[in-house]
């Protein structure tokens, strides 16, 4: 079956700088499309995913990644790109910007390791409106403990703007390793009642103990998201290459392959496939 990799990162420490590798030496490498290609075959397509490097080189990135996308080997067929929410209006320029380069299709400012009150800050809730109003998928990368904070978010966003698209990035990153699924699921279940509100299924092993993770230990929450979001509103990325750090991309795709496999062929294609063509509206 094709599948459309919804969450993919690409990096060069050479070109540009990411301050959070220095934490992770194993990544702190150039992570490029042609050493994917090397681990992994048969991609359909891939939407690469900003990846935190300084915020003023935001627009280097997409730049970068664009020229990559001339040469790999599968199709890079979606941008997410950084963009300084929290700049109220003042992120229209740079939003128009955007809007002219190639392959841009959403925009993501991590909250996972900022304050609570940037959830609740004015000027950081008008730039996800602007945001949304030129066009733009909204990625959300949070903890499991900030998820309530993002349903008052975008209990806000939905009520200004119904038809806002907004993806939660990696389930909103349970904290398996320590099973604590019961809150998470509560948190989860409650998110799913907006419509426009999609879930993807990724970055679950390095939340899970990198070493010895299995199927069993991710499968309850995968199958809660499927079950709740519904397959129409899940899609499935392979976090790559944070991924190695607990697995690689292939054992984690045959997981997945696994826990899909008692679902419809037309369920199993959304998920992989459909899902991530329509809300980031890739012809």
């Amino acid at each position: 079956m094709n599948w459309l990799d919804s969450h993919l990162h690409f990096w060069d420490p050479q070109r540009l700088d990411y301050p959070w590798l220095s934490e992770l030496p194993a990544l702190n490498i150039p992570q490029l499309p042609s050493h994917l290609s090397d681990e992994v075959e048969g991609i359909s397509g891939a939407i690469v995913v900003q990846a935190d490097c300084q915020p003023t080189q935001g627009i280097d990135e997409v730049h970068w990644i664009n020229q990559l996308a001339s040469t790999a080997t599968f199709p890079i067929v979606g941008i997410v790109a950084w963009a300084a929410l929290e700049q109220g209006a003042d992120i229209i320029p740079y939003l128009k910007q955007l809007k002219q380069l190639k392959r841009v299709v959403g925009v993501r400012r991590s909250l996972q390791n900022e304050p609570e009150s940037l959830f609740h800050n004015s000027n950081y809730k008008e730039g996800l409106l602007t945001a949304a109003k030129y066009g733009f998928t909204l990625d959300m990368c949070v903890r499991a403990s900030q998820l309530p904070a993002l349903n008052s978010l975008l209990d806000w966003l939905f009520k200004q703007m119904p038809e806002a698209r907004v993806v939660l990035d990696h389930l909103g990153k349970p904290d398996i390793a320590n099973k604590e699924f019961i809150v998470w699921q509560q948190n989860i279940s409650e998110l799913a009642k907006y419509p426009n509100l999609w879930c993807k299924i990724s970055g679950l092993p390095t939340e899970a103990n990198w070493e010895n993770w299995n199927i069993n230990d991710l499968k309850p929450y995968v199958l809660h998201a499927l079950n709740t979001f519904g397959t129409q509103r899940c899609l499935f990325g392979g976090d790559w290459p944070v991924v190695n750090l607990a697995g690689g991309y292939t054992q984690w795709k045959r997981c997945i392959e696994h826990i899909l496999a008692s679902f419809s062929f037309l369920e199993q294609q959304a998920v992989w496939y459909g899902n991530a063509h329509r809300v980031y509206l890739i012809p």
